[in-house]
């Protein structure tokens, strides 16, 4: 069973790495909650400050939406699976 969840973790791992549609530093390409794992699909960056990570579950085909600032990667607004923090670097920002 360990090697079926491994063998799934490292297929969704490339899929969200080959996901060139998103360039920011703010979204995690991939995350965990529980046994449900999230891939990044998408991410918006707004001009005021934010950027939105859209990702897909693994278990019940359901979104989740994460909104974080870009000045400390604190979440904003979103979905309760959402990370509360992102990965952003603010050295990657310039500011």
């Amino acid at each position: 069973m360990f090697a079926v969840r491994f063998a799934i973790l490292a297929l969704l791992t490339f899929l969200a790495g080959a996901n060139a549609g998103c360039d920011s530093p703010t979204c995690q390409e991939i995350f965990e909650v529980g046994d449900a794992v999230y891939i990044l699909l998408k991410c918006m960056r707004s001009g005021d400050g934010f950027t939105v990570c859209i990702y897909e579950g693994s278990i019940k085909e359901d979104e989740a939406e994460c909104e974080y600032s870009d000045k400390d990667g604190s979440l904003v607004a979103g979905d309760s699976v959402c990370p509360k923090t992102s990965k952003v670097d603010p050295s990657e920002l310039g500011f």
